[in-house]
This record gives C-alpha cells, structure tokens and sequence, in this order.
C-alpha cells in the first residue's frame, strides 16, 4: 500500500541558550487511489528538505522578529562533519547548537557560543556531580573544536525542553562554551557554503532570502542538530529581532509602516523583507509538496484578538489530501491573546504580499471574511513608494481594479494589455525606488494626481461596457491634460515673459 503522505513541518524558535525545535506532525487519511484519480486530486511526494519563514508579533512588548530556517533530517543536504555527527550515537546529547546570538553566554556577551545541551537524568543529585559528569561528555564533544572554532567553557545552565518526538519533557544541561563573534553575513557566507548542499544554494527559495537578512548588521545565526541514531534534525536560522517603538532595537522599516500596519490591525508577512512575492525552493519545482515550506505568523497581545479577514483560501483542517490541493492559511490559534497561522503552498511555486496580507481585531465572535481576488497581481511601484502592499493608496488601487474595471469585458481586455505593458518595467522601477530615496519622493508626487483622478470612478455607476468605455477614456485623457496639456501650456506661458 502507498504510503500517501506524512509531513513534519518544523517550526525553530530561538531562544537565549538553546534553540528550540516544534513539530507538527500532519498525517493525512489513506483513500482509496481510484477516488482520488476520478476527481483528480494530487498526490503528494516527499522530499526532506523543508523552508520556512517565521514572523512572530509581540505586541506587548512592541518588538517583532523575523525568522527564516532551512530544515532537513537528510545529511547530504545539511552536511555536519563527522565529529558532530557521531554526536547522534550518544544518547545523552539532546542537541548541538552554535549560534552568535546576542548574551548567549553569560559572562561573555560579546562573544558568541556553542551550546551542547545534556540529558540531566542519571548525571548525579548534586550540582558538583552534575557539573562534572556533563563536562565529562560534552569536553569529548568538542575536542575537535567546532567549524573550525576553538570553544572555551563558559558555564551551564539547567532547563525543561520538549523532546525533539514531542511526546516528553525532559530536563537538560545546557553547557555554553564561547567562540570569537563573527558577522552574521560572513557567518552565514562561510557556513551556507560548507554546510549546505550546492542543490540548496542555487534552487533559490527562502535560502536567498536567509542570505539576504543575514545582511543586516544586527542579524543573528543559530545552526543545530538535534542528533537521533535513526533520524537527526539538522536546521540553520537567520533571525532579526526590531521594532519602530523601541530605540534599544534596531527599525523594522525606516519609513515605520510595518509598526503603523501593525497598530490598524493589518499584517502583510514580506513587509518584514522588503518583498512583493515569496518563491519556493527551486526543488519543489513540478512536485506537489504542499508542507516543505511555510509561512509562519504568529501575534501575542495583552488583549482578546481575532482573525477578522485573509486575502486567499482558509484550510479548515488537515485530514484529506483534498484538504490541502490549494494554498491558503490554516490556524491553529485564530482568536484569544495568541494568534497562530501556517500558510502553505499547495501546487503553487510563489505567493504575493496580498495572497498573504491578513487582518485582526478586538475579538467580535465573527466568521474570517474571505477577500479572495482572482487577480492577485501585485501593484509593484505603488508599494515600493508607499511602503506596503497594505497602504490605503495601494488598496485604492487594488480595489479599483478588481470592483470596477475588472467587473466588464472590455475593462478586463484593457488590464490584460496593460499589466503585460506594465510588468515589462515595473519590477526595475520598483527596486530603485528602495535604493534612492530621493527618486521614491519624487514617484510620489508623481503619483499623487493619477490616484485622484482614479477616486472618481469609485462615485461612477458603472452598469454597461459602453460607460465603462466613457469613464475609462475621460479618466485618460483627464490623466493626459494633468501630466502633459498642463505642463505645456506652464512652459509656453514661461517662454513668453522671458
């Protein structure tokens, strides 16, 4: 019998001295194969190698972080030397952490750590016999060093930690020993290219966005294995913590939209990485792996939040495979003080801003309102020069589009020319916006009379192609009179007082 599917998704969570793996474990139904030929259902694959990204919301404390991991339980995607992996035929070692998080170790904050975490148990009853026999293991651990570091003990800390099953609590000896501190960039450069598999590196993906945040000056690095004889778990995180309220931490966005979305109630997850898509990994490429990567939100508030809409599809559970042939956010926690949503990808190889932007609210009761659009385009220069895909202008456009002049024949003829004449520049444009400041104010005011204009035809009652057609071509030629007739006459009236 074909085994069908069954997925982990990992999700890492960095904490000061260790981190932290979850998983949730999906396994879907075996139906009959005859069924799912007759109504076409795709049968999923399976690969080791998963991605995600991580935004986690704190508005308590008004910091956010972002996270973005490279997961495999298979050695020749992530590739530890031997020393390391022989840790997995040690039943006491629960997991091997190096990392250069901020105060990782104790009495060297600026230095950065390796962390073998111990299994308490059996280690003594005194804290003398548990220091001595955990350094007993831990110093064989890394007489070879560590990636070409050489650690020096720093101390142990005691701590509860779920087992890597998820079925047990145990109490683990975290011992720190520090390394010199390094870049995150240079890190992540040198250690990407010695660990991870060159199909990795070149596929694309969320590794070319872990490259991307690692450049940021106050990035972190966190590289784990979680040994297992059978089956070890092997990850490399690129995490960023900021905020626009806190000046200890460094700024989410410079012009603070994300903290402004935020406060609205809005989330768009690639405002937290200056993008308008997301893309797959290249190996997931014409195969039908739904869970090797995922979106990963969650928001923790001092008060009762729910989710009030999403922008795509809402997957209400996970036990068919029919559950999961679409993309779309499924929620674990959608209302309370922790909310908590997955975005998967189905059969499809990217996913917008808009796809992904969701809202939430004071807790009301009421049902997620779906504002799925057929056309999810993204309106790439107005986000650039307004910061979001979630800003009012970039909204008003989105919405006049797909209410007004997407709801006739000949507006969705006109779109069609359009869009392939607009994304054939757009792309460039948009990118040199975030580059040059100066040309992003100057495309603001630029913008400016078009986005008036266009309000008019949200007051047009528009019930025929042929009021489509007057609307459409008087809002052109009002568009042609402001941003040339105009300026003409200005110059001509100019030329004859000089």
């Amino acid at each position: 019998m074909l085994k069908l599917l069954i997925f982990l998704v990992f999700v890492i969570s960095c904490s000061v001295f260790l981190t932290q793996a979850f998983s949730l474990e999906v396994e879907l139904q075996k139906e009959d194969e005859r069924i799912q030929d007759a109504l076409g259902f795709l049968k999923p694959g399976e690969h080791d190698f998963q991605e995600q990204f991580q935004i986690i919301v704190d508005e308590a404390n008004h910091k956010n972080r972002i996270s973005i991991g490279l997961l495999s339980t298979n050695s020749d995607d992530i590739i530890f030397p031997d020393y390391i992996e022989d840790l997995a035929y040690n039943p006491r070692i629960f997991s091997y952490t190096i990392t250069n998080q901020f105060a990782c170790a104790p009495n060297s904050i600026d230095q950065a750590c390796v962390i073998i975490a111990v299994k308490r148990e059996g280690l003594g009853s005194t804290l003398e016999e548990i220091r001595t026999n955990v350094l007993e293991i831990t110093d064989k651990a890394i007489v070879h060093g560590a990636i070409g570091f050489a650690p020096e003990f720093d101390s142990i800390t005691l701590q509860s930690k779920t087992s890597y099953a998820g079925d047990e609590n145990v109490i683990i000896a975290n011992v720190i020993y520090t390394i010199n501190k390094q870049p995150t960039k240079k890190l992540f450069s040198v250690l990407s290219a010695m660990l991870l598999s060159s199909d990795i590196r070149t596929a694309g993906g969320f590794y070319q966005y872990a490259e991307k945040l690692s450049e940021h000056h106050f990035a972190e690095l966190t590289l784990v294995l979680v040994p297992d004889v059978t089956e070890s778990l092997r990850s490399v995180h690129i995490s960023l913590t900021c905020s626009n309220d806190l000046p200890e931490l460094p700024k989410c966005d410079p012009d603070g939209n994300i903290s402004e979305q935020i406060k609205s109630g809005n989330l768009n997850p690639l405002d937290f990485i200056q993008s308008e898509n997301i893309e797959r990994s290249g190996l997931f490429v014409n195969k039908f792996l739904p869970l090797n990567s995922v979106v990963h939100v969650m928001i923790f508030a001092d008060e009762d939040l729910q989710i009030k809409s999403i922008n795509s599809n809402l997957i209400t559970k996970l036990e068919q495979i029919s559950d999961i042939q679409e993309n779309g956010w499924v929620f674990t926690s959608k209302s309370g003080k922790k909310i908590d949503g997955r975005y998967i990808f189905g059969s499809t190889t990217s996913v917008s801003g808009n796809e992904l932007s969701f809202s939430f609210g004071p807790n009301s009761g009421e049902d997620i309102v779906i504002n799925k659009t057929t056309n999810s385009g993204g309106c790439l220069i107005a986000t650039a020069t307004f910061g979001s895909e979630l800003a009012p202008q970039v909204q008003l456009l989105r919405e006049i589009r797909d209410n007004t002049i997407l709801q006739t024949e000949s507006g969705s003829t006109f779109m069609t020319g359009f869009n392939q004449f607009y994304y054939s520049f757009s792309p460039a444009v948009s990118d040199y916006e975030r580059e040059n400041p100066v040309f992003k104010e100057a495309v603001r005011v630029t913008l400016t009379p078009l986005l008036t204009s266009l309000t008019l035809l949200q007051y047009a009652d528009i019930d025929s192609e042929s009021e489509m057609l007057g609307y459409g071509i008087g809002v052109i030629l009002l568009n042609i009179g402001m941003y040339f007739v105009a300026p003409a006459v200005l110059i001509m009236k100019v030329k004859k007082r000089i």
